[in-house]
């Protein structure tokens, strides 16, 4: 025991994941040598969180910035991040190409004030989603978060933390997929599509039924 005791404390970093499970804040520790904890990083190290559609062809994450993050992902107000389709070792969500064009997008969304990440973001997942076209992921992806983002706003003014700010969103019944406590600092809803490519904020176990 006095040598696990001792490896332990060795260990460059200790690094705290927050998930929302049940009616509660549930608190799993694990440790890495990497300050920056993502989903898709945390994924990488443990296997976990692997999303099942069940019977919906289409299921991901939305992505929201808190604000709290670092760099790139340090805002004064909460903002979207993104839509992305969780496929391949990330769940069973297909590939659905869009329907119509998959041509990068030509102006800014409500949503977004940076064409080049929007164009980013369509690239490595909008192509995926089922879609018409970037337009239409794009007005899909900014009505989503448009409700949350207000219920976020006040909270990040009033240096509500990350973990409040995910249980306020819970208790208000949105579907609190993951909370990533690392530098980026965001919060992930769960969502769903069908084959008409129409996205919906769902918990995993209404996928089936909402889509």
């Amino acid at each position: 025991m006095k040598s696990s005791n001792f490896a332990l404390k060795s260990l460059n970093l200790f690094i705290l994941i927050v998930f929302l499970s049940g009616g509660g804040v549930e608190a799993v520790s694990y440790n890495f040598t990497s300050s920056n904890v993502s989903l898709e990083r945390f994924r990488n190290f443990t296997g976990a969180h692997y999303m099942d559609c069940g019977s919906a062809p289409l299921c991901g994450v939305v992505v929201l910035e808190s604000g709290y993050g670092e760099g790139a992902y340090h805002h004064g107000d909460p903002c979207v991040h993104g839509l992305w389709p969780e496929t391949g070792n990330y769940g069973s969500s297909e590939c659905i190409a869009p329907s119509s064009s998959s041509a990068d997008p030509s102006s800014t969304a409500s949503c977004y004030d940076d064409l080049s990440f929007m164009s980013h973001e369509w690239e490595k997942h909008g192509r995926c989603a089922g879609v018409r076209d970037a337009d239409d992921f794009f007005t899909q992806l900014c009505g989503l978060v448009s409700s949350p983002l207000s219920i976020l706003k006040p909270l990040k003014q009033n240096n509500v933390q990350l973990q409040d700010m995910a249980q306020k969103l819970k208790s208000s019944g949105y579907p609190v997929y993951y909370v990533d406590m690392s530098s980026d600092s965001q919060i992930y809803l769960s969502a769903c599509a069908g084959k008409d490519g129409q996205w919906v904020l769902a918990d995993t176990s209404d996928f089936s039924s909402k889509c």
